[in-house]
Parts: structure tokens; sequence; C-alpha cells
């Protein structure tokens, strides 16, 4: 069976079409948190999260903690920090004491991936 150049060219057209619309379709946040934290809605109130969690919602309001990758980590002494999770993070260092902000830091595991946190600001 023959094909013209035409009906190549418009098939290919077709083809690439389809693969720029599946490329443009946005992707789902994928700011992670692995391990046990606290973390802070914009309410003020305060979670603990276990396990580790990319979204979280307050348990007390409903309310969305994490605002893209951005999120609120509470360290032990009670200090806020603001922190860019970028696609994981499993360890922060308070920016007012330098504690570990992680609950279960000392049970960190090699499973865990990467640190990919950083400070706002």
């Amino acid at each position: 069976m023959n094909h013209t150049r035409r009906e190549f060219m418009a098939t290919m057209v077709g083809a690439f079409g389809a693969a720029a619309i599946i490329m443009a379709t946005p992707s789902r946040a994928r700011a992670c948190m692995y391990g046990t934290w606290i973390v802070r809605c914009p309410k003020g109130h305060d979670d603990e999260v276990t396990e580790g969690t990319c979204q979280h919602v307050c348990e007390k309001c409903g309310t969305q903690v994490f605002s893209g990758n951005v999120v609120t980590v509470v360290c032990t002494k009670g200090h806020a920090n603001r922190v860019d999770t970028g696609d994981r993070m499993t360890s922060w260092k308070c920016s007012n004491c330098g504690t570990e902000c992680r609950r279960d830091s000392e049970q960190k595991s090699r499973r865990d991936p990467p640190d990919r946190g950083r400070p706002l600001g």
C-alpha cells in the first residue's frame, strides 16, 4: 500500500500534536516530607504527620497546610519554620535554634530519598 508524502506529513503532525498536548498537561504537586513532623496550618493549628506526606489538610479546620511546595514545620521548641520542600524533604534544622525539626530523626531510614528542602527568604 503506497502512501503519499502528504499523508505521511499529516500523520506526523497529528502524532506530534497529541504528544504536545500530553506534555503541556500540568502534573500534580510533588512536594513531600518523609518521616514524622509537626506542621502548622495557616490558621495556627499544629498537626503531627507520621510516615510523611505530600499534601496535608489540617485536622482541626480542614485548611490545606501546603501552599505548592511550601509548608510550615515546627521544631521541638515550638519555633515555626516556613520551608520550601522542593520535591522531597527528609530533614530540617530550625532557623531559630538549630534543632532538628523532624521528630523521628534518630530513626531516619536509608530508604528516605535525598533531602531537597531549602529555606524561604
